[in-house]
């Protein structure tokens, strides 16, 4: 099963800007997808790229993470914003659990309950803030948001990820030259991870 040379890529680089939004943990792909699994769906009968072959189910595990917005371990999450304000979540998550602050003198202070609200059962995310204290003026990431993830993983994105790493495997560099156009499998990888991906409306 070789997928074009052509396959595109470009739907699986994700917006730098949301890398104030960090996971307490990643899963390892060998985590989803036994290296086994993975040769047996490469038809690999050799253990001579094993290591290779880990790295690409790492890689197609992190990419589909990333293009779907959702996280394939239960763990925490941390989420900085400059200032209160209402915001979707760029990611899944289950829960916030708490919302830190610095105050006008610099120092952090959890913030209470009564002014904040969230909704973690629409994906994303979302929270909104009331009636909040002022916060210092001169920093960035005054106000943090800390809660969990689940692990969001299930068959078809297992699957896809598969698909994936077969497509890593077998084209192994970032340019092919001298080749005729490829063409990408129909109802291949995106077709099956579109369903499942989060995107923000705001």
């Amino acid at each position: 099963m070789k997928m074009g040379a052509g396959f595109s890529l470009a739907l699986f680089f994700f917006n730098t800007s949301l890398m104030n939004f960090t996971y307490a943990a990643q899963p390892t792909g060998t985590d989803i997808v036994s290296l086994v699994d993975m040769k047996e769906f490469l038809r690999v009968d050799h253990s001579d790229e094993d290591t290779t072959i880990t790295a690409i189910i790492d890689a197609a595990t992190q990419s589909i993470q990333d293009y779907t917005g959702r996280h394939f371990k239960s763990t925490t999450y941390v989420f900085n914003l400059d200032s209160f304000h209402f915001i979707e979540f760029p990611y899944q998550v289950a829960s916030v659990s708490s919302v830190t602050y610095l105050d006008r003198a610099g120092a952090s202070q959890t913030l209470a309950t009564t002014k904040y609200f969230t909704d973690t059962t629409r994906q994303p995310g979302r929270i909104n803030f009331k009636n909040t204290p002022d916060l210092v003026d001169d920093k960035f990431n005054r106000v943090t948001i800390n809660g969990t993830v689940s692990n969001d993983i299930n068959p078809p994105l297992t699957h896809a990820i598969k698909m994936l790493a077969a497509h890593f495997y077998e084209n192994r560099r970032a340019v092919v030259i001298g080749t005729t156009l490829a063409i990408e499998i129909p109802l291949g990888v995106k077709a099956i991870i579109n369903p499942y991906r989060i995107i923000n409306t705001r």
